[in-house]
């Protein structure tokens, strides 16, 4: 938080570059990127926190030795901080380059968080096998015949994240899936689940109220409706617990 008490974490951004002034934002490695943005969600369900600042701002960097990490306090504001990670000389020209970004970003936050490794090391089980798979949750609401989840996916650039509005009927446990919405970009997610409206009809689902809210809801087509008709039953996807991207 900015007053200093601690927030939970809800951001993961990858930089590159010989030093902070020289760093600019990672290309070209989409899936490690898109699991970075997928553990600090899924932490953030666990109640995962760094401190007071919610996003870790990791810094690959062939300055330090290969693998090593260097925790600072360097960030230009109270909500990001930087944590330096050493590649080789080449990166992120090398064939390993993903897979030393997700090592990367697991010492960085065990390096912070060594207490809560084994908090780490089962979100990087889930992360690494469900991959775009994976859902987040985000808003949930219990009506007499059903529960009503609304959780959204994080995609590898340039494929689409997709907002998912489901039921789970309660006397049964049935699961049922409306067709998701293809969103432009995961974070849309946020603005777009609003309020839950249930009615015999439909399930509708009202964005935020900021102005940036509504913008995205209208490049989204405005509201999200679903009729209770267009349900299908599947399988109860893996899920995180609820997000709270401002805790």
């Amino acid at each position: 938080m900015k007053d200093g008490r601690p927030s939970l974490i809800n951001d993961i951004r990858h930089f590159q570059g010989a030093s902070l002034r020289e760093s600019r934002y990672l290309k070209g490695l989409e899936d490690a990127v898109a699991f970075g943005r997928r553990m600090a969600w899924f932490l953030n369900g666990e109640m995962f926190s760094l401190g007071a600042y919610p996003a870790l701002y990791l810094l690959f960097t062939p300055s330090l030795e290969p693998g090593a990490i260097t925790v600072t306090d360097e960030g230009g504001d109270w909500w990001q901080r930087y944590t330096y990670v050493g590649v080789p000389s080449q990166f992120p020209d090398i064939p390993n380059a993903s897979e030393l970004v997700v090592r990367g970003t697991i010492d960085a936050l065990k390096a912070i968080r060594s207490d809560l490794s084994a908090t780490i090391d089962t979100a990087e089980r889930i992360v690494a096998s469900e991959r775009q798979n994976l859902r987040f949750l985000l808003k949930e609401r219990q009506t007499k015949r059903f529960i009503v989840e609304i959780s959204s996916t994080i995609s590898d650039w340039p494929q689409p994240s997709h907002l998912v509005v489901a039921l789970t009927d309660r006397s049964s446990g049935e699961y049922f899936e409306a067709e998701p919405v293809r969103m432009r970009f995961y974070l849309d997610a946020l603005d777009l689940a609003g309020t839950i409206r249930v009615s015999d009809a439909s399930i509708l689902l009202v964005p935020n109220q900021s102005i940036g809210a509504r913008l995205t809801a209208s490049s989204h087509g405005g509201e999200v409706d679903k009729p209770i008709s267009e349900f299908f039953p599947r399988q109860r996807p893996v899920m995180s617990k609820r997000l709270k991207p401002r805790g």
